[in-house]
Formats: C-alpha cells, structure tokens, sequence
C-alpha cells in the first residue's frame, strides 16, 4: 500500500536517535528551548534534563531532513502534473489551430469556380493537405491524452503516498516527542533510585564490616566457630560486590541520559531527585466510552482505514482489468482484519494500563504506611538507644531499615507516576513502543 511502517524502533543502544517534545509528565511540564540557551551545569533537575533532551537530541535533524525531502517530492509532483496539463493544452490548440486553418481552406476552395485553372487545382491540394494536417492534430492530442493520462495517473498514485508518508513522519514525530519526556523521566528517576540503594549498600557494607570485626573478637575469643567467622566474610564480599554491580548500572543510566542530551556519554552529570509526593487516585473504570475514546486517537488504527478506504476506491476503477480490482478487493479484506486485530489490541492495553495503575496506587499506599510505621518504630528505637538499652551497631541496623523502606517508597511514588503517564499517552494515541523498550531494559 505504500504505507510508511511508521513506528519501529532500532537497537536499543542508540538512544541517542530520540527526539523529544510534547508531553506532561507528573514530575515536569512541556518547556521550549530556545536554540541560544546555554547547557545547565552543575546538579540537574528531571526538567532541566528534558529541556536538553529537545534542545540536543540528534534524531530532529535527521527527521526534519526527511520531511523536506517528502516535500520536495510533492513539489516535484506537483510540478510534473503541471507539466502534464500544459502538454495537454499545447496538443488541444494544435488540434484548433489546425481544425481552423482546414476549415478556412475549405471555405478559400469552395470559392473558386469548378476550372482546370491551375489556381483551382492547387487550392484543392491545399484544401487536401490542411484537411489532413488537422487528422493528424487531432490523431495526436488523442494519443497526448492517453499518455497524459496514464502519467498523471501514476503521478497522483506517487502523489497520495507521498501525503500518506507525510502524515505519517508528522504522526512520527509527535509521537516520539511524546514518549521522549516520558523515557526522560523513567531513566531520571531509575537513576535517583539506584543512586539511593548504592548509598544504602555502602552503608550497610560499613555494618557488614562492624559486625565481621566483631565475628573476629568473638572467634578469638572462643566465643564463636570459624564457619560463623567465614560466613562473615562472605556477607561482606557479596556486598562489596553488590556495590560494584550497582555503580555500573548507574553508570549506564547515566551515558543513556547525557546521550539523551546530546552530550558525551561519561560526561558528568549528578541528578537532583524528583519529589515523590502525590496524591494517590486509582484508575476510572474500563467502559465502551472509554474504549472508544482510545481508539478514536489511535493512528494505527486510523492509517488502516485508510488503506481500507483507499484500496475500496480503487475498486471502483473501471478502467481497471478484473485481476487488478480483485487485488485491491482483498487489500480491502486485509486491512478490515487488520482494524479488527487492532481493535482488539487497542482493547487490550487500555484494560493493562488501568490494571497498572491501580496496582501502582495500591503498592504506593501500601508504602506509604509502612514507611510512617517504621518511621514511628525507629524513633522509639533511638529513644531507648538513648538510655543505653541498644548497642551502636543494633541502632545503625534500624535506621538501615527504616533507609530501604524509605527508598520503597520512593519506588513506589515514581512507579504510580509513570504508570498514569503510560495511560495518558495511551489515551493521547501516542505509539509506546520507544518508551516499552527502555522500560524493558532497565528492568521496570
């Protein structure tokens, strides 16, 4: 159908191709950079981050130069059909010009007495000639017209796909733009939470190697047997490496995000945490309107019944052979299923996204009451550390604790908003394939 397969992604690693615009996450809003603005330094806010990201990332030009060339293409289209109608014109008024000059012939001819008078004679080789000068004008703007027509034909048949590619690189664009804030988003706040659960592991590396000193003086002391002591020094060696893993994972977040921005990848960049609080509300029922709503908004859906519709016009072609009408009448079957199919897609991931948030707000509630009993255990915990009741290391074990249930609430905070982003864009008609994929990959 000439269709531009609009929405498919590369290798994930190249995430530099990205271009971003339009969209609303929970943490920013939409802002325009002009092309004078000079790079942020120093710590980097999600917003300041997507600013770059539109301003820098390299896929715009790359996008903006194809849409150029389907405009030119258009133009030269536009131009040979032109071309076409002025051939067209020049073959008619040939054929006038001739058709006038025979009959003006005819009319000089039929003026002069019937003589063997040689002017008579040559006046009806004359007549004769211009006659048959206008048979051959007119022989020729019949054969003009059908050439002309055929060319025009394919012409306006290159024409309709080249429109369709437009809309298509337009519906490209806007649509990468869109899940661009939101990849933004999903990488900033992954990072701010891998950057927490390091400083949390070290930490708890520090009480690992307090506690194996002790496993230490107790052994020497008789106190406690050598598999305790190697047990130990196990925990500790599993999570220096804990550690490790951990800082290389940053590190990759950190070349996707700064390759995002159009930066080099280990540049450096340190990320101000997103604020994670919110007000938790669950997802609106699943219904017919709902439904329709997401698949009115659905390009997918819209291109494939416009391929429907333009395969059924086809059909009506009667200048058309039967073999080619029947073609296009099974584009149309293929297209029909296709809708049908993608419908039922459609239907689908409405009902996931819904799923996905009231999961998320659940989770998030969850959380947050754990986080405020623990908050209210741990203070009570230091008030009897305070008379002496708790050792140091019993102490920096709590507050510990009370650290990862910290941090999974803030998990939990940033999951809910990139659930209810993920059900916006559905809803926008906005193609997550870009977004699913770096979603994959960092393992949300």
């Amino acid at each position: 159908m000439g269709r531009l397969k609009y929405q498919k992604v590369g290798a994930f690693c190249l995430a530099g191709v990205l271009t971003f615009g339009m969209a609303t996450p929970a943490f920013a809003k939409t802002v325009y950079v002009s092309a004078e603005e000079e790079t942020v330094e120093g710590p980097m806010t999600l917003e300041a981050i997507q600013k770059q990201v539109l301003k820098n990332n390299r896929l715009q030009t790359t996008l903006n130069l194809n849409y150029k060339k389907v405009l030119s293409g258009l133009d030269a289209i536009d131009e040979g059909l032109g071309d076409l109608k002025d051939t067209q014109d020049s073959a008619a008024r040939a054929r006038k010009q001739a058709g006038d000059a025979a009959s003006a012939g005819k009319d000089l001819v039929n003026a002069i007495p019937p003589s063997y008078d040689p002017d008579y004679v040559l006046g009806q080789v004359s007549s004769g000639l211009l006659s048959g000068s206008y048979k051959t004008a007119n022989a020729m703007e019949d054969m003009t017209d059908s050439i002309v027509d055929q060319k025009r034909d394919e012409l306006e048949d290159q024409q309709q796909d080249l429109k369709n590619t437009k809309q298509d690189l337009n519906k490209t664009q806007e649509d990468w733009n869109n899940q661009a804030l939101l990849v933004s988003q999903l990488l900033v706040v992954k990072t701010a939470q891998v950057e927490k659960g390091i400083g949390l592991l070290e930490e708890k590396q520090d009480l690992m190697e307090r506690l194996y000193t002790i496993e230490e003086k107790k052994e020497s002391l008789g106190l406690s047997i050598k598999t305790d002591l190697k047990q130990a020094k196990l925990t500790v060696s599993e999570n220096s490496k804990d550690v490790q893993d951990a800082k290389d994972g940053l590190t990759l977040l950190k070349r996707q995000i700064n390759d995002l921005m159009g930066k080099p990848i280990d540049g450096e960049l340190e990320i101000v945490a997103p604020d994670m609080a919110r007000v938790i509300e669950y997802a609106p029922e699943y219904s017919e309107e709902l439904l329709k709503e997401a698949k009115d908004k659905n390009y997918q859906l819209k291109t494939l019944r416009r391929d429907y519709q333009q395969a059924e016009q086809k059909t009506k072609d009667n200048t058309l052979y039967s073999g080619q009408i029947k073609a296009h009448q099974l584009d149309m079957d293929i297209a029909k299923v296709s809708m049908e199919n993608q419908e039922i897609a459609i239907a689908n991931d409405l009902k996931k996204k819904l799923d996905s948030i009231n999961k998320a707000a659940s989770a998030y509630q969850i959380q947050k009451d754990t986080y405020e009993k623990a908050k209210t255990q741990l203070e009570q915990q230091q008030k009897t550390a305070e008379v002496g009741m708790l050792s140091s290391v019993e102490i920096q074990a709590l507050e510990l604790q009370f650290k990862q249930n910290e941090l999974a609430l803030m998990a939990a905070a940033y999951d809910y908003d990139l659930a209810w982003e993920e059900y916006r864009l559905l809803m926008s008609g906005t193609s997550l394939d870009i977004y699913d994929t770096y979603k994959a990959q960092v393992g949300a």
